[in-house]
This record gives C-alpha cells, sequence and structure tokens, in this order.
C-alpha cells in the first residue's frame, strides 16, 4: 500500500514536472507563421529603368523581385523589402526590425538609398562591381565598402535571413519557376549563381535614386540669403546651412556617392546624401560621435577596429527624404526630427571620442540652443526634401503584394 502511495505521488510530481516544461515553453519564443507569398506579379513590358536610372532593365527587374522575394531567407519569413519599405523610403518605421525567427536586430535599418555609378550595368557589363567602384560608407558603421557585398550580407547573416550557404540559396530559387524567365532576360541563360544574384539586387539597388527638391526654391544648390529668406521653409535651409552649420556634416555638395574614375553621372549629384568613405590616411567626414551617450554601448566602428578612438563613431545618414525613415539614430532612440534637434540644442553627452565638431572651446559638450521657432522652420526645411514618385512608383515596388 505505502508502495502504492509513493508511486500515486511520483506520477502527479512527474504531471506537474512536465506541465511546469510545457508553460515554459509556450511562454519562450517562438517563429512566427510565415505568410506564402506566392509569384510575382510584373507589367507585360518591364519598366524603363534603362532610361530612368542608366541601369539594365532586365537587371533591374530581377534584382526587384528578388528584393521583395521572402525565399531568400531560409524559412521564408523575411525579404530585404521587410526592413526596408518603400514608403519608409527604404528604411522602416519602427525602432528595430526583426530577423528570419522574429527576434529583434540590434540597429535601426538605414535607408537604403542613392547609391549609384558602382557598374556599368546599362551596357551589360557583369564585372564584378567591387573591382571598378568608388569606395563608399554602408551599414552604420561603416563595415563594408562595396553594394556587392552589402546586397548578400543580410541574406547570409545568421541573425537576419539565415541562409546556410550560396549553394542552398541557388537551389531554393531553381526551385521558384518564376525565376527561370527571368534569369534568361538577364544574363541570357537561366543558371542561377551567386554572382548574378548579387549583380540583379545590386543593379536594383542602384535605381533608389530619388530627386530632391525644396518646395521653396526648386535649385537645391541655392542657399538663400537672410533677405531672400521668403518661406519658413527658406529660413529653414537658411539656418541649416548658416547659423548652425548642419551642412558641416550634410554638406550637399561634398556629402555625394562617389563614382569610379571616368564615370559620368547621368542624373544630377544628389545633395544631403551620404558622403563617400575617407581616403586612406585622412580623417573621415563621413562617421562621428554624436554625442549621444558619456559611454557608447554600441561601439560602432569601434567594433570593427577595435581602436579605442574608434568607439561610437557612426555613418552620417542621408537626409533624403528624411521625414520618412523615423525613427532616427542607429538605435532609433528619436521618434521624431524635433527630438533630434533637441539632442543637437541640449543633449550632447561629453563622451572621450566626441567629434571636436560637437565640443566647444574648452571641450565641454556644445549647446546648439536652437529656439523653438527656428526648430520649427528647420524642419520645415527638411519635410521639402522629398520624392513623391520615388515613394510611390510601381517601379520599385512589392511585386508579390497582394
Amino acid at each position: 500500500m505505502k508502495a502504492k502511495k509513493i508511486t500515486i505521488t511520483s506520477v502527479i510530481c512527474l504531471f506537474f514536472l512536465c506541465m511546469y516544461f510545457v508553460s515554459c515553453k509556450k511562454t519562450a519564443f517562438t517563429t512566427p507563421p510565415v505568410d506564402p507569398q506566392g509569384d510575382p506579379v510584373l507589367p507585360s513590358t518591364q519598366y524603363d529603368y534603362a532610361s530612368k536610372h542608366n541601369v539594365n532593365s532586365s537587371y533591374a527587374t530581377l534584382g526587384r523581385v528578388l528584393f521583395y522575394d521572402k525565399k531568400l531567407s531560409v524559412n521564408d519569413g523575411v525579404a530585404c523589402a521587410s526592413c526596408h519599405q518603400q514608403q519608409f523610403a527604404f528604411a522602416n518605421n519602427t525602432r528595430f526590425d526583426r530577423g528570419f525567427d522574429g527576434k529583434f536586430l540590434g540597429r535601426n535599418s538605414p535607408s537604403i538609398q542613392g547609391f549609384r555609378g558602382f557598374g556599368n550595368f546599362a551596357s551589360g557589363d557583369v564585372t564584378p562591381t567591387q573591382n571598378n567602384q568608388a569606395k563608399v560608407l554602408l551599414f552604420w558603421d561603416g563595415r563594408q565598402s562595396n553594394l556587392s557585398d552589402m546586397v548578400m550580407n543580410p541574406v547570409m547573416n545568421h541573425k537576419e535571413m539565415n541562409m546556410p550557404g550560396f549553394s542552398e540559396l541557388n537551389e531554393k530559387l531553381k526551385s521558384a519557376s518564376y525565376y527561370r524567365q527571368l534569369f534568361i532576360n538577364a544574363f541570357g541563360d537561366e543558371t542561377i549563381s551567386q554572382d548574378r544574384i548579387a549583380l540583379a539586387l545590386e543593379a536594383f539597388v542602384c535605381c533608389l535614386n530619388t530627386k530632391t527638391v525644396s518646395a521653396s526654391n526648386p535649385i537645391v544648390n541655392t542657399i538663400p540669403t537672410l533677405s531672400e529668406v521668403v518661406t519658413l521653409e527658406d529660413m529653414g535651409k537658411f539656418l541649416f546651412h548658416t547659423k548652425y552649420n548642419c551642412a558641416q556634416c550634410h554638406d550637399q555638395q561634398r556629402n555625394q556617392n562617389a563614382l569610379p574614375p571616368g564615370s559620368t553621372p547621368v542624373t544630377e549629384p544628389q545633395p544631403y546624401s551620404t558622403p563617400p568613405a575617407p581616403e586612406p590616411g585622412k580623417p573621415s567626414n563621413a562617421m562621428f560621435n554624436i554625442g549621444l551617450d558619456q559611454i557608447s554601448i554600441d561601439k560602432g566602428l569601434g567594433n570593427l577596429t577595435g581602436a579605442a578612438g574608434d568607439v561610437g563613431l557612426f555613418k552620417v545618414p542621408t537626409l533624403q527624404n528624411i521625414a520618412f525613415t523615423a525613427p532616427y539614430m542607429h538605435d532609433g532612440r528619436f521618434a521624431t526630427l524635433d527630438e533630434v534637434l533637441e539632442h543637437y540644442s541640449h543633449n550632447i553627452k561629453s563622451n572621450v571620442n566626441l567629434s571636436p565638431k560637437f565640443k566647444d572651446f574648452d571641450g565641454s559638450p556644445k549647446s546648439l540652443n536652437i529656439l523653438p521657432a527656428e526648430k520649427t522652420a528647420i524642419i520645415a526645411f527638411l519635410k521639402t526634401l522629398k520624392d513623391d514618385d520615388f515613394l510611390t512608383s510601381p517601379m520599385y515596388s512589392d511585386p508579390f503584394k497582394k
């Protein structure tokens, strides 16, 4: 009888122990369900990327499908476009995006726009662009400098899309019926390879260019004098370039994505974009520590170089379509442009690597003390740096959209 009681007690204990683990399993993280995409819907006559962007239209069409296709992730859970959405100027409106398994990624997704001239896409040249492009800083910490690597890095990243290898990716894309003709159109045969995937993605990304024109001043390169200021936007532009000299980092002349030697841009250079990477041995005009924190938790460039002086340095982001790319900074800490200006106005922290541009003569952090009316004017100017066609054109939109 006693043995029986012990057995019953043991069974009861085992039952509750199992219930405990089941309960823990339910509360643990689970991968979100995958929403099947189906096949892309493409126009009978492909969009003319060649005329608008000097990019081979068949390359860009294939790249567009790849950019939006969740098959590039290991579980069909996310696409490149999951973190870079057209309506948000190919950034996103959330502080941290989620990877293939639904877990949060560590940084805010930057806008990918304004890259051009890195390959001879119009003529059909398939030379790997890392051999002929100018250097430009990519990702918040500048860890890569060519688009070929940039477009493929998230696909293989174990936190983002987690594809185990290119052979697995190639086989996976072969199983999708719609890729055969797209690869034939672009390359003359149906062979799927790492280089071709990278080239097509890069070609599409090179089409993500925007023409930012101030509503109050169609000639973007013209900076109004105080006597010429007639609108709130004009005043904001004047303050941006003069009193507060935001242009020292976001300069409309210098801050243009570089072109390879001998290249001729087919459209006007884009103002207020990310500056090119520095030449060896020269100071960077593209990466700064702006005093977000007294101690930099995210080391930024310092994570890559291991240099103490690089801790907390991050890339200068583009201001093109800036009103649509919130939240701001590498960690998305600021929800609004007003919060960004308030940081420069009163909240720059004393960091050991604080860039000299943000220090007073005595070495203490600057306080720009931007007046409320001035903030309103600067934000009004920044809101003119938009391109509605870029944000809505079907040339850049999701072909899988139901």
